[in-house]
């Protein structure tokens, strides 16, 4: 499975969004979703890649993206 579509598949009530391309992704959360609790949770399951994935992470009102690097 393709790691965008599996994002939006594990987590459809908390992303919005996924876009981007090989070298980086943008995934835009819903308000209520705290980015901290969501860049552990991601880390946590996506340990071990093949390939290392680069996340921008935003909340769907803001501007500001946290940086996120899953390896």
């Amino acid at each position: 499975m393709e790691f965008p579509h599996e994002l939006r598949e594990l987590y459809p009530d908390k992303i919005i969004e996924v876009r981007g391309n090989a070298d980086a992704l943008t995934v835009i959360l819903n308000n209520n979703v705290d980015i901290e609790k969501f860049k552990d949770e991601l880390k946590k399951k996506f340990t071990g890649l093949a390939d290392q994935q680069l996340l921008f992470i935003k909340h769907e009102d803001r501007q500001d993206f946290e940086k996120l690097v899953l390896e």
